[in-house]
């Protein structure tokens, strides 16, 4: 971030997706405070926030390759497509120069900044109280989401909560990870207080107090803090906006969209103005770029196996998992929405909680991950087959992989649960034990040239 320049994209109406674009001047220069007058500005500024989500460097597809190729689910197969970028993720021999993680710490920041300028400005406009609390709401979860990637990919990272100018950027430190957790939480605390429960209309989509809840407790499970994900976590699974679909493919298709499994998606739109659509997920035209050993853990008659497949076939050009399967209506234009948070996620993320506050055989957690093995039509778990809070927390992060395959979770998981180096040996690779975080790109290390208050990650 050694400038801060704000590209803010107008959408009308999230479901729309219709963009027009202001460059903004840093915040130092006037244009910035001249803009933010009116609850339409807001609007439209909040809708920015939500188009970085959508930028080819986050959902739209590098986290496709830095969070999922790298671990044990997908593989990447193209050494020579870009020069390896992608390649040398999958195979853990990136170099700190790789502009495929270089562009994703960039679109991160731009999007906190986005959300920064709107949470700085909105307090000293008049509008509409509930619209002004749901605003910011939006802002707080968008950027709360934003440093959870952050801080999971890279661990120590500045902490901006100020929309700031280029001068101020210089001083940027990397951050405690602590801080940075305690920053997210009183987002989405925040967030998940001034959110509605649902929308209507072209709003539906947007955060809502149920998605902030949700991220919050996934928050607590991985920082560890199982008392507090129970608490935030039940409040999801008791209510009565989100429930399991019957049919597990059906969260997917493109003709259900906002289905009431989806807590939050980043949205996509097909055939419309350039930007809004993207390329296939995981396509692959040279081969199935599946990693064997993700279907292999599927039992034969698990609804969730024929998800993983891709079609038309591996050699199609094209070709993708069919949980991600829309056609084409031109050159990276396809109109699904990428997942982040799911109510089957939620109900994983409760019972391993559960678990781990006090394994109870055949109590709320089993019956809560049974829920999720019910719907892929595979047999229910007991205490005979899970006898210890060890083997139900195997058994759940098992679940996690089945379920969530290929929606940007494992690599996660295997980092907070200290399994990444064994589960990435079955792959054939030998992963050192260091790259669980990325090297901080070289460009940010050469612009701050400090080893004291802006190092390298270790190893790199």
């Amino acid at each position: 971030m050694k400038k801060i320049t704000v590209l803010l994209a107008f959408v009308i109406g999230l479901s729309a997706c219709r963009k027009d674009f202001l460059d903004l001047k840093p915040l130092s220069q006037p244009n910035a405070d001249n803009f933010y007058k009116t609850a339409n500005d807001f609007g439209n500024a909040v809708n920015g926030a939500y188009d970085a989500l959508q930028s080819p460097s986050q959902y739209g597809g590098d986290y496709n390759t830095i969070v999922e190729a790298r671990s044990d689910n997908v593989l990447d197969n193209d050494p020579s497509s870009s020069a390896g970028l992608r390649y040398n993720i999958d195979r853990f021999i990136e170099p700190t120069t790789n502009s495929v993680l270089r562009d994703t710490w960039g679109s991160l920041y731009t999007g906190i900044n986005r959300c920064n300028l709107i949470l700085d400005k909105i307090d000293a406009v008049s509008m509409d109280a509930t619209l002004k609390a749901r605003y910011k709401g939006e802002a707080q979860f968008i950027r709360a989401l934003s440093y959870f990637n952050l801080v999971r990919l890279w661990g120590k990272v500045p902490l901006v909560l100020k929309a700031g100018s280029t001068t101020e950027a210089r001083s940027y430190v990397r951050n405690e990870v602590t801080d940075i957790y305690a920053a997210i939480e009183k987002d989405l605390t925040d967030a998940a207080a001034g959110l509605p429960a649902t929308y209507t209309g072209v709003d539906v989509g947007r955060a809502t107090s149920g998605a902030a809840k949700g991220l919050l407790g996934k928050v607590y499970v991985t920082e560890k803090k199982y008392d507090l994900a129970v608490a935030t976590l039940k409040d999801v699974v008791n209510g009565t906006t989100y429930r399991l679909l019957p049919n597990v493919a059906d969260v997917f298709l493109v003709s259900n969209k906002n289905n009431a499994e989806i807590l939050f998606a980043v949205k996509f739109k097909k055939g419309g103005l350039q930007g809004e659509g993207h390329g296939s997920w995981y396509g692959t035209s040279i081969g199935d770029n599946i990693e064997p050993s993700l279907r292999a853990a599927y039992l034969p008659t698990d609804k969730r196996l024929p998800l993983t497949v891709q079609v038309p076939v591996p050699t199609s050009i094209n070709a993708v998992p069919r949980k991600f399967y829309d056609e084409l209506s031109g050159t990276n234009d396809v109109g699904n929405d990428f997942p982040v948070l799911r109510f089957a996620d939620v109900l994983l993320l409760y019972a391993e909680a559960l678990n781990e506050v006090g394994y109870q055989a055949d109590g709320e957690a089993f019956r809560t991950l049974n829920l999720v093995r019910t719907r892929a039509g595979v047999s229910n778990y007991t205490s005979a087959e899970l006898a210890t809070k060890e083997a139900f927390r195997t058994a759940v992060i098992n679940e996690r992989r089945l379920e969530l395959a290929l929606e940007n979770d494992r690599w996660f998981d295997l980092i907070r649960t200290g399994t990444a180096v064994e589960a990435i040996k079955v792959t054939g690779i030998t992963m050192p034990a260091y790259r669980t975080l990325y090297p901080i790109p070289q460009s940010e290390i050469d612009t701050y040239n400090n080893k004291t208050t802006f190092p390298q990650n270790q190893g790199y």
